[in-house]
């Protein structure tokens, strides 16, 4: 049985070896041309502070919403929605760099419900608390 289980890790270590020379074929097979992810990037850049509605998005790339949001998860390894979050976290952060504003101030004026909202998704995305951030940067 431990033959087996190493074999299979084994096996299974090779199999993704293999794949790291291998092009992306997800990449080359998204019905997004660069143009039309750029077009979606700018986009939803622009636009991160308000609600982006996926029909929004679908419309600028002449697909359906569905086909829009796995093509651009395809594409940039992350759905649309996290694109807009990590969008904001980077306004918070170039606030939190030169204002001296509280975080609620901050989560307000970067489209977060509150601060807790921007705290957990700040969090998520950066590994840090905002204070913890900010501590880190200021030490650099």
């Amino acid at each position: 049985l431990h033959d087996l289980y190493g074999e299979g890790l084994l096996n299974a270590l090779f199999a993704s070896l293999f794949q790291i020379d291998q092009p992306d074929t997800a990449r080359r097979r998204s019905p997004l041309s660069r143009r039309k992810l750029r077009l979606v990037t700018d986009y939803i850049d622009a636009h991160c502070l308000d609600r982006i509605r996926l029909a929004d998005l679908a419309a600028l790339t002449g697909l359906s919403e569905t086909a829009m949001s796995h093509a651009f998860k395809a594409a940039t390894g992350v759905p649309p929605h996290r694109w807009q979050m990590q969008a904001r976290v980077d306004r918070a952060k170039a606030m939190m760099a030169r204002d001296a504003a509280s975080l609620g101030d901050i989560a307000e004026a970067t489209g977060f419900f509150d601060q807790a909202h921007l705290t957990r998704v700040f969090k998520s995305i950066v590994g840090l608390t905002p204070g913890a951030w900010m501590r880190s940067t200021s030490r650099q």
